[in-house]
């Protein structure tokens, strides 16, 4: 044994120092470019990225490349490079682009003859320079020669490449196969398009989305335009390709601006970037193939090679494979791969950050086209994963599963090296937390009908799981982590019950409960049974929902102090006023305008919710109970007995709205921020 330690030792570190010499000529520092930038949101660090030329300057809700007036051109680019090529390595870099801007005519001016001139993408050298003079109007600030050609050459003056969106025919070098007023054209160092794609009248009007990628690989272009104010919004798209080399093709330098230029002539309009995101590959990095690191080293090291990889050999092919999720989930949801996701967050930047949990952080993402849609990336914690994959991959598998309206939808996930992330639909009107306790995306209050509605939603998603998803009596899906912050609203608020991979599929059992499991789930949320014996229940998910009621009705978190294991302060502060038969003093104050046309239901809700919170299990209410509890104002023998002590006419209800009482200020009190 230590003369083979003796062997070994030296041979590994040997063969650690080749790939290391290997690694470091082939990985030299990163030179991909990726942003993402929301113009409507006045983020000054956003814009201090950018340089503004000649008429361009930020306004206050998005960028001003010109405004309106005539004989202007304006450029807005990033302050830093993108590397299209390079030298050492021979690659050239992919790239993906997309913006929505606008177009905005004159109100004077209404026919499609009575304005002009455009705006473009461009790629172009760097640092940018003041558009060339007399490359106003038709010429979009790009070029000052009209008769330029789009061939690579040396002398000319630096090389262009843009996408431009062209509001006016023009007859000198404008194409005449049709192309209208409105066009969209790739232009190789000259105005002269090389490709183009003919839009019907007035489509280059109102707000846009387009996106260009470049596929470095295949050399493709592809554009593309939608006529809608956002992505997720159904629409025509046009689309076209050009094929080009960006080095030997368009003659573009290594390390290139990226912007976009605009221009009016005698006739104009107001150009406007709202948004601007941008990803690109590192040409530099060169993808060195393990294969020929280990042939490499075996030609050099021999014998001590095959020494060194036996334990790696084996463990390679002998142990278990890894469990992935390329099943059942194709058949509902889109399989992604990293590169993807992380073009879609922007590198799953900061900025882009919507929530964070347990066991991951959610990020905005928007996918490329054709989908053009925002969505909800999640991507799960490495620790947590390394100890747990077997049973989120499971956990996944159910998800796929899993369709109800009031459920947020699984649009996809990635299964990629090691990495598991989900990807949800994203909801226009964030969570019910927000709203309770955030002033929501709209600063706008919830209103009591809103709040019922929502929570029959989340009952009837709850129900779906407990006993709809399967046609089985004996399986059901367990949430394990209810709480407002995992409610999404939809459009008409609506509720969308998200999971974020929590959920599990169990076996019904006699006693209700399933074998220990690890405690996972939101504390201030948490089933105290749970927590003392570790043991799955659909009662706990009852208990989740019974704080998620309080919580609606009293605009109170709940919270557990470190100082009462186990005692919640909300139900504590609406079980004291519900023995002293004065529980609408629980009301948010915010809903006091309401109580005279509500009253019943916010009783009806809080009592609900107290019922659902019982320390014991079995005197819980079933999923079904709740919603009879919530929807039936006539009850049946089974669930009348959790309505004792609320038969006070309304006249008798309101002596408290002067003031509130003890319990619920320190609820308030001690309620997390």
């Amino acid at each position: 044994m230590a003369h083979a330690r003796s062997i070994l030792i030296p041979t590994y570190y040997l063969i650690s120092c080749y790939i290391l010499f290997l690694a470091a000529y082939a990985t030299p520092r990163a030179a991909a470019l990726s942003f993402d930038y929301d113009f409507t949101v006045p983020i000054p660090r956003d814009r201090k990225q950018l340089k503004f030329i000649n008429a361009s300057y930020a306004g206050r809700d998005r960028i001003i490349l010109t405004d309106d007036s005539s004989n202007l051109t304006g450029r807005v680019v990033h302050r830093k490079p993108v590397r299209l090529w390079d030298s050492r390595t021979g690659r050239r870099a992919s790239f993906t682009t997309s913006f929505r801007f606008a177009i905005v005519q004159d109100s004077n001016r209404t026919d499609n003859l009575s304005r002009g001139d455009g705006m473009a993408f461009f790629l172009g050298p760097f640092p940018a320079t003041t558009p060339p003079p007399g490359s106003d109007g038709g010429l979009l600030g790009l070029f000052s020669n009209p008769n330029s050609t789009g061939a690579a050459d040396s002398r000319r003056p630096p090389h262009t490449l843009a996408v431009e969106f062209d509001t006016r025919w023009n007859h000198g070098w404008d194409p005449s196969n049709g192309a209208g007023a409105d066009h969209i054209g790739v232009d190789v160092n000259g105005i002269r398009s090389n490709r183009t794609r003919s839009l019907p009248p007035l489509s280059l009007h109102g707000i846009m989305w387009a996106s260009v990628t470049y596929d470095a690989e295949s050399k493709v272009m592809k554009v593309a335009l939608r006529k809608t104010e956002l992505a997720s919004e159904s629409s025509t798209t046009y689309e076209f390709n050009a094929t080009m080399d960006l080095r030997d093709d368009a003659g573009l330098v290594q390390d290139a601006a990226v912007g976009f230029s605009a221009a009016t002539g005698v006739l104009c309009e107001s150009h406007q970037l709202l948004a601007w995101s941008f990803h690109s590959t590192d040409p530099s990095h060169m993808e060195t193939k393990m294969w020929v690191i280990f042939l490499s080293v075996t030609a050099v090291l021999l014998a001590g090679l095959l020494v060194a990889l036996f334990p790696l050999l084996y463990t390679t092919f002998m142990k278990k494979p890894r469990r992935c999720l390329d099943g059942n989930c194709l058949q509902v949801a889109r399989k992604f791969s990293y590169s993807e996701l992380v073009a879609a967050t922007a590198n799953f930047s900061q900025d882009r950050k919507i929530g964070k949990g347990s066991f991951g952080d959610v990020y905005r993402g928007l996918l490329p086209v054709p989908d053009l849609r925002e969505v909800a990336v999640k991507e799960m914690r490495q620790p947590t994963l390394k100890r747990n994959r077997k049973n989120y991959v499971h956990e996944i598998e159910t998800l796929c599963q899993l369709r109800h309206k009031n459920l947020l939808r699984l649009i996809g996930w990635c299964d990629d090296g090691g990495r598991l992330v989900l990807v949800y639909e994203l909801e226009p009107n964030g969570s019910v937390s927000d709203h309770l306790h955030d002033g929501g995306t709209s600063g706008r209050i919830l209103t009591w009908p809103q709040r019922y509605n929502i929570l029959l939603g989340i009952a009837a998603a709850i129900d779906y799981l407990h006993n709809g998803a399967y046609d089985s009596t004996k399986r059901y899906v367990l949430h394990r982590d209810i709480k407002p912050s995992n409610v999404m609203l939809g459009e008409g608020f609506e509720a969308k019950l998200g999971d974020f991979g929590l959920v599990r599929q169990v076996i019904r059992h006699g006693g209700g409960g399933t074998p220990r499991t690890t405690v996972i789930g939101s504390m201030d949320y948490m089933d105290p049974k749970y927590i003392e014996l570790g043991t799955l229940s659909s009662a706990s998910d009852i208990y989740s929902f019974g704080l998620v009621l309080l919580e609606v009705a009293t605009g109170v978190r709940p919270s557990v102090p470190g100082t009462a294991a186990h005692r919640n302060t909300l139900i504590a502060a609406v079980t004291e006023s519900h023995s002293r038969k004065t529980i609408l003093e629980m009301v948010d104050e915010r809903l006091r305008g309401e109580l005279n046309q509500w009253w019943w239901q916010m009783e009806r809700v809080m009592v609900t919710g107290l019922a659902c919170v019982e320390p014991a299990r079995d005197e819980r209410p079933s999923i079904k109970d709740v919603i009879d509890l919530l929807s039936k104002h006539e009850q049946s023998p089974a669930t009348s007995r959790y309505l004792k002590d609320t038969s006070m006419r309304p006249k008798d209800r309101f002596p408290f709205i002067l003031t509130r009482n003890v319990a619920l200020a320190n609820a308030r009190a001690t309620s997390l921020p």
